[in-house]
């Protein structure tokens, strides 16, 4: 697993622009952990950590590093009915954090490891109930951020979640439960949160190899339609 130095590494080259899927094969699906440090579901200061799964070792390949929930979920639909059956979906913004891609991959320009600050992080989840009790969801991520020595050099990844286990401690195989609070560091005893995987990632490059200026929303989005 890739580890935050003091020191940041010697740059070798820009990671290549491009457009990167886990369908294509280019990057690794992984899973996630939210350590619940607001105290419960869906509470400010909770703390996202996610790395590459590739069914035996974490963080070969990529790692997200403790975005933190920075203003309650705003509920943007709701379908639950008087028996409590129906969906509700969540628009939920967090804050700070960074990442880690590893260098050897299609994108690789001679990094060994490519890092950079997220400025950019959002989940829209959608939340199953049941009889009034929440059986699952699904999460739609977004996040974009700046390659630390490369200026203007910008990615962007889109990737989705399901849930696989909540109100707990994740398994062994699973990221720790983590906060940002003291440089995204292992929670408190105590602390629980939620678990699951992440899959059909599409991760998009731009401005490493020209001068020119980012990609705009619309241009970004036209790539995977």
């Amino acid at each position: 697993m890739a580890v935050l130095g003091t020191t940041a590494p010697a740059l070798g080259g820009a990671p290549v622009d491009g457009v990167y899927t886990s369908a294509a094969g280019d990057l690794l699906e992984g899973r996630f952990s939210e350590a619940w440090v607001g105290g419960g579901q869906g509470q400010i200061g909770n703390t996202v950590y996610a790395w590459s799964w590739d069914e035996v070792t974490p963080a070969t390949q990529w790692e997200l590093l403790c975005p933190a929930l920075a203003t309650p979920p705003d509920l943007i639909e709701d379908t639950v009915d008087e028996y409590g059956n129906g969906h509700r979906v969540y628009r939920t913004e967090y804050t700070g954090g960074m990442f880690m891609l590893e260098g050897s991959g299609p994108w690789g320009g001679g990094d060994a490891w490519y890092f950079g600050d997220l400025y950019y992080y959002v989940h829209t989840t959608t939340m199953q109930f049941q009889d009034w009790e929440l059986i699952g969801y699904t999460t739609n991520a977004q996040l974009s951020g700046y390659f630390s020595g490369y200026e203007k050099c910008m990615q962007l990844t889109i990737a989705n979640a399901a849930s696989q286990g909540i109100g707990g401690i994740p398994p062994a195989d699973y990221p720790e439960l983590r906060t940002q609070e003291g440089g995204c560091v292992p929670v408190p005893p105590g602390v629980i949160g939620e678990w699951g995987t992440v899959w059909s990632l599409t991760m998009v490059i731009s401005n490493c190899s020209t001068a020119a200026e980012g990609m705009s929303w619309t241009a970004v989005k036209s790539l995977y339609r």
